[in-house]
């Protein structure tokens, strides 16, 4: 055996300026034939004697030892753990164990990094950052349609986004019909004194026809039909679309132009599923475009889509913007910001604590009241997540501690003793192997424990060198998890000059 090590530790030495990937592998197979190793080779006479070995008495005896590195293990006196070798440590005599419930030694937790963290109680606030872009202020829109039939004679307005003011000629149109009409209102004019109502329903045919009182005016002024009348602008604004030409013919209804008034516009800002409970009407949302990055614009939610967008699986919300000053265009890209928070205070957690499996959501409770450190599982309510936390809406109080780091290692632990875990909902089913396990050697029958007979007394002060040559082996480990290259070689040289 010593042999073999020998040679595994020249290996390590050659090898100390690989890269990283290689030193994570060579250093994994290192280990995994160690623990393997030892599982085979390790161990004490008194695992191997298994007769009149009573299981139940390590549940009803006053004294239980277990394995700082495996809490699972649970013996009933002093000796060495079954599964990686280490010397057993005396756990609390008043430590109290269930299927809802693990004790853990304080070596254990060490070695697992495990960190906990009191339940808070506070207002939930979020920070959200929304896309979007700015449109037209879809109320704010005037549609120019031709209310009778005839042809377009003279385009005024002959581009789109051309400036214009109320009042302004857009086009001229000769329509039969209008000369007609024109022709009634001279004749009706004449004689307003005895047939005054014949003048008023002339007049309000051609106010149907959205002539201006002056356009009227100007035809009894002038005291001849005129061929060509003129289309008038109704507001002031910006031509959007045009969809005529010089002589085409229009029928009564066509949309001629569509005019907007770009003083107000609308903000869209597209929200995700899980942002839209922090978003009310009446929210004031900050925004930023490209144009002009180093400003910020304020705007106020006022509307919010009553249904998603099935392709982005978003929902607009939109806010009105002054925009006196027209710096801000249609069709330009923003970037909005929202500070959300809840109306009242809230149990809260961090999201490193929730182990979340689709239906449940769990945590690992500490029990700070007992002596050795105990840890139970809780089944939780999930409500908004807040940033790094979550709501806890109940199964929780607050001040209990919680794990926060290393809680999947937590659970590996319960799933292990096949107690209730993330993975493991009916516990004591024997789904997962649990309780007193003496590894390779238990399963390898009678003729394999007789094999190994040989090889089970290993000098203790050889255990205590393998035991600090792991542990230095675990230093190294965990700065290469952290990408610390230069701390991972020096130390996985450290474990190979160890071996």
């Amino acid at each position: 055996m010593n042999g073999a090590f020998d040679r595994i530790s020249e290996k390590i030495n050659r090898k100390m300026n690989i890269t990283k990937t290689n030193i994570l592998t060579y250093a994994s197979l290192l280990l995994a034939g160690i623990i393997l190793g030892w599982l085979f080779f390790g161990g004490s006479h008194d695992h191997n004697d298994h007769s009149g070995h009573d299981h139940s008495s390590v549940e009803s005896s006053s004294e239980v030892w277990t394995c700082s590195m495996h809490p699972t293990v649970r013996e009933d006196g002093p000796g060495s753990c079954p599964i990686c070798g280490m010397d057993l440590i005396r756990a609390s005599s008043e430590a109290r164990e269930d299927d809802y419930s693990m004790v853990m030694t304080e070596s254990s937790i060490r070695l697992a990094n495990i960190q906990t963290t009191p339940v808070i109680r506070e207002i939930p606030k979020k920070e959200l950052t929304l896309p979007g872009r700015i449109t037209v202020d879809e109320r704010r829109i005037s549609y120019v349609t031709a209310h009778f039939e005839g042809r377009i004679h003279d385009v005024k307005i002959d581009f789109t986004g051309a400036p214009i003011r109320r009042g302004d000629v857009m086009a001229t149109i000769y329509s039969q019909e209008v000369v007609s009409a024109q022709r009634e209102l001279l004749e009706a004019h004449r004689n307003r004194e005895r047939s005054p109502g014949m003048y008023e329903s002339v007049v309000r045919k051609f106010k149907l026809w959205e002539f201006t009182d002056q356009q009227i005016q100007q035809i009894i002024d002038r005291g001849e039909v005129k061929t060509h009348m003129e289309i008038i602008s109704p507001v002031d604004g910006y031509v959007m679309v045009r969809n005529v030409v010089f002589d085409q013919h229009v029928n009564e209804g066509t949309v001629i132009y569509e005019v907007a008034n770009l003083d107000n516009l609308w903000v869209i800002l597209e929200a995700y599923e899980e942002d839209i409970n922090w978003i009310s009407t009446g929210d004031t949302i900050q925004f930023r475009t490209r144009s002009n990055p180093g400003r910020t614009y304020e705007a106020v939610v006022d509307y919010i889509d009553p249904t998603f967008n099935p392709a982005k699986r978003t929902i607009r919300v939109r806010a009105d913007i002054a925009n006196s000053n027209h710096q801000l265009r249609p069709d330009m890209l923003v970037t909005g910001f929202l500070s959300a928070e809840q109306r009242e205070e809230k149990l809260m957690v961090p999201v490193s604590s929730v182990l979340w499996t689709g239906p449940r959501s769990l945590v690992y409770v500490k029990d700070t009241g007992a002596d050795t450190p105990r840890f139970m599982v809780r089944e939780v309510d999930l409500g908004l997540r807040s940033g790094d936390y979550y709501v806890i809406e109940g199964g929780l109080e607050e001040g209990e501690e919680v794990v926060f780091n290393g809680a999947f290692r937590v659970d590996s632990e319960f799933q292990l003793a096949d107690r209730f875990s993330m993975m493991n909902r009916q516990p004591s089913s024997g789904a997962v192997p649990a309780g007193h396990q003496h590894g390779a050697a238990d399963r390898g029958g009678a003729s394999s424990r007789g094999d190994l007979e040989s090889f089970v007394d290993v000098p203790d002060d050889f255990r205590a060198k393998l035991t600090e040559a792991i542990e230095i082996y675990i230093t190294g480990k965990d700065a290469l998890v952290q990408s610390d290259l230069t701390a991972a070689q020096d130390g996985f040289e450290q474990f190979g000059n160890k071996l």
